[in-house]
């Protein structure tokens, strides 16, 4: 059998290496090059994802008016129609228009999973208008209920609250809102039916999202299966198929009478589709015609999870697992995917580069959402529709591929593989059995707020209450564990507990281990035997030293941590990818264990002194992938720019003074594809400005807590070339900011928040060259923590400038208000995404 697997093995190395292509066989009537023609890479329909958004001009219309034209009284608007219809879709498109952004001083998207306390959701509304506002300090409901009737009093609030399902959410978020007369709206998007809507309150505005119309349908199934850019042409099918736009119409036609223009049955279609040749089509839609069923989605939705190659279902699978009505951190479900074993190894391939694709192929097919990119344009944040969610869990209990527990469930324990805990309102599972078959355990629970208080407004899921029960999985020292030693995957969220058995170390099969509590405080030494173990996941933990024996595990791929201490020493860690959540120790320079970890690509590490540059140096000299660096320390050199060959970087965050002394005007930087640059307290001088604007592939610039400490601030005209955003963020001695005719050409948004001495100054005429492509471009400056005495004063007058001025009156972190330069994806609190390189 092992000679059998290594043949196996060295024929489809061979395939990749000789680039032998899998031909479709000669009756398919169509030609491989036409097939290779009509069916283009995943990358390329993952790079078209999102970009268009058909239909709902009437309904947009209408949303408008009761948003922006009603009268200046407190109003609700619900948002009402078939689950997949797109109500989402337009009510996003409304709410992050410049339009809205402009008109609302304040503003809020809530997600809510299903069985959400109401309190949990005003409380998320709380979070997300008040960031800023210490967890301690709102922890009990009426707290919370005062402050934000406090905050917005005075304010025209608009807040978002998609996923309602329950009458009675309705008065309790409505009880808490102000009603001013400001023309504050509250807007629901609801499962209800409208005249269900209606019965919950009466005095509700029912905006009812119907079907697109045949155009629209149209217009959006050829977009998705052809991409935006590549609208159909007889020339891409050639001579092999006869009347290849006859073939469209009547494909187009048999879509019609199948999806009846509802979004969701369109996009899977389209997904399934755009994987076939375009003579297999008819067979296709033949197939869905010939269906007995009332309503085709389902059978559309079971033709697409059938067509899906074996190495993809089980990743589908697997969100079943997963809260519905959230968004998902791509990167941690990676890691997931490969510690369950689902990602099949590939030559020349990492394994988060194989998830990354699996997770576009899965996006492309229209079986997940794309939500937001990352910087390099991979995957950060998906979602997944609740029609397909309910499927995928259907799929899954009827395999036996996982079990989805809540307070309802009876489980059989003899016989789960997988366990997900979903208990929204409390969280038991049977502690008296073990789970001898048991190959993962998932939860996200209840944290704790405050340690004086046993129950608060909840991160994620609701309040809990029962604390000290025998059969509370959040009080557990996790005891039952180690009696499933066939345990892969552990990830539990939440939990209170203060230590960790240590028979967990016999645990030899675990591959991922991640365990957020904030009163866990140490690992035992045990940990050190987990040899396949991949990833350890101890971010939120009070953990800050892990015995030295647990760097010597050659499998570590991700170390995600809180403050945990730098070893002094580490065996030759060759697949470690992140290292984030590090602490250097201030009495020494001991970075080597670094030396043995030459393929990180996120490296995070804090507390760094004088002492510590030089051997960084030397360290960074060997780290030839990085991809995102994060360095917080003392006296940063300014040599990191200059010295280093840190080619492959894209993301560089520096935090704490950065050393200018040594600049040379002449010396060229080493940082060419830089995109994203965050500076944080490095009082650096317009000298270092001006060598910064010369990195090539610069988009992004983040300028915050006094990181500027000149009163002028210059942006020439040789710089910052391709930067599209800018943020300035309490650069308190700033008193005037020059813009020159022919610099930042290509901006989009600026943000300032906290430069309250400010002064913009635009160079040149209003019609000279480079100003007007100033005001072509830009689309919003948008002002935070700006006090309204402290107007923004732009000379001289340019009206063009001034129109673009959006003041908004959200109390914000510094850390926080970056989230306004990430728009383009939708952002929503009903789970507080984590940094894209942390979580």
């Amino acid at each position: 059998m092992d000679g059998i697997k290594d043949r196996l093995k060295e024929i489809s190395h061979n395939v990749d290496k000789y680039k032998i292509r899998k031909l479709r066989p000669a009756s398919s009537g169509a030609s491989s090059s036409a097939a290779h023609n009509t069916i283009n890479t995943v990358d390329a329909w993952y790079a078209d994802e999102g970009t268009e958004v058909f239909g709902f001009e009437v309904e947009r219309q209408i949303l408008e008016k009761h948003l922006l034209k009603g009268d200046s009284s407190r109003s609700i608007i619900s948002v009402v129609g078939e689950s997949g219809i797109g109500k989402s879709t337009l009510a996003w498109e409304m709410y992050d228009s410049p339009m809205i952004r402009k008109e609302f001083d304040v503003r809020a998207w809530i997600n809510v999973p299903p069985q959400i306390r109401d309190d949990d959701i005003l409380y998320f509304i709380y979070k997300r208008l008040c960031p800023e506002s210490d967890d301690h300090n709102s922890s009990v409901t009426g707290e919370v209920h005062e402050a934000l009737s406090r905050y917005l009093v005075d304010k025209r609030y608009l807040v978002m609250v998609d996923g309602l399902v329950n009458f009675t959410n309705w008065n309790s978020i409505l009880q808490s809102l102000p009603k001013n007369n400001n023309g504050s709206r509250i807007m629901i998007i609801t499962r209800l039916e409208d005249k269900e809507a209606a019965h919950a309150n009466p005095n509700v505005s029912l905006v009812k999202i119907g079907n697109l119309k045949r155009e629209e349908s149209k217009s959006m199934f050829q977009c998705r299966v052809f991409g935006v850019d590549k609208q159909f042409d007889d020339k891409n099918f050639g001579s092999m198929i006869s009347q290849p736009q006859q073939l469209i119409d009547s494909a187009c036609e048999d879509m019609l009478q199948i999806t009846h223009g509802l979004p969701l049955a369109i996009v899977v279609l389209a997904g399934l589709l755009r994987t076939k040749s375009i003579s297999e089509w008819d067979k296709v839609l033949k197939k869905l015609k010939s269906s007995d069923e009332p309503k085709k989605v389902k059978r559309i939705l079971a033709l697409s999870f059938d067509d899906l190659p074996s190495r993809l279902k089980s990743c589908f699978l697997y969100f079943a697992g997963m809260p519905e009505n959230l968004i998902y951190n791509a990167r941690r479900l990676v890691r997931l995917w490969a510690a369950e074993g689902f990602l099949k190894p590939k030559k020349g391939k990492t394994m988060e580069d194989i998830g990354q694709n699996y997770l576009k192929e899965l996006i492309s097919r229209g079986m997940i959402h794309l939500v937001k990119r990352d910087l390099n344009g991979g995957v950060w944040l998906v979602a997944i529709h609740d029609r397909l969610h309910a499927f995928a869990q259907e799929e899954a209990q009827e395999a036996s591929f996982l079990e989805v527990h809540d307070n309802a469930d009876l489980l059989a324990p003899g016989s789960v593989r997988r366990l997900h805990l979903q208990n929204y309102m409390k969280s038991y599972i049977p502690m008296g059995t073990s789970f001898p078959k048991m190959r993962s355990i998932l939860g996200d629970f209840a944290e704790e707020r405050s340690s004086n208080m046993e129950a608060g407004i909840v991160r994620a899921h609701g309040t809990l209450k029962n604390q000290g029960n025998s059969s509370d999985l959040r009080y557990q020292a996790l005891h039952f564990l180690p009696a499933s030693k066939f345990l892969r995957v552990i990830d539990l969220r939440g939990l209170r507990i203060k230590k960790v058995p240590r028979a967990i170390g016999d645990m030899i099969h675990v591959r991922y281990l991640g365990l957020r509590s904030r009163s866990l405080a140490e690992l035992p030494s045990s940990v050190a035997r987990l040899i396949n173990l991949q990833t350890l996941d101890i971010k939120r933990t009070e953990v800050k030293k892990v015995t030295q024996a647990f760097w010597e595990i050659p499998t570590l791929r991700h170390v995600v941590a809180n403050k945990l201490r730098l070893p002094k020493s580490a065996g030759v860690l060759n697949n470690m990818q992140t290292l984030t959540g590090l602490v250097s120790d201030p009495s020494g320079n001991n970075i080597k264990p670094l030396h043995n970890m030459v393929y990180l690509r996120y490296l995070q590490i804090s507390g760094l002194g004088a002492q510590h540059w030089k051997a960084l140096e030397d360290v960074l000299k060997k780290l030839e992938s990085l991809m995102y660096l994060h360095l917080a320390g003392d006296d940063i050199p300014f040599k990191l720019f200059t010295k280093f060959t840190l080619r492959r970087l894209q993301i560089l965050e520096l935090t704490g003074k950065i050393d200018t002394s040594d600049v040379i005007t002449e010396d060229q930087y080493t940082l060419p594809n830089v995109t994203r640059l965050v500076l944080k307290l490095s009082m650096v001088d317009q000298i270092f400005i001006d060598k910064i604007g010369e990195l090539p592939s610069l988009m992004e610039l983040v300028l915050s807590d006094d990181s500027y400490s000149g009163e002028e601030l210059l942006l020439s005209d040789n710089g910052f070339n391709n930067v599209i955003s800018l943020l300035m963020t309490n650069l308190t001695k700033v008193a005037e900011w020059t813009i020159r005719p022919r610099s930042i050409p290509k901006i989009r948004r600026i943000v300032l928040s906290g430069c309250s001495k400010m002064k913009i100054k635009l160079e040149g005429k209003q019609g000279e060259e480079g100003l007007i492509g100033l005001m072509e471009d830009l689309k919003e400056v948008v002002v935070y923590n700006m006090p309204p005495a402290d107007s923004i004063i732009v000379e001289p007058a340019n009206p063009a400038f001034k129109e673009k001025i959006n003041r908004v009156a959200l109390k914000t972190k510094s850390e926080d208000i970056t989230d306004v330069m990430q728009r383009g994806g939708r952002w929503r609190a009903g789970m507080m995404a984590e940094n894209m390189f942390h979580n």
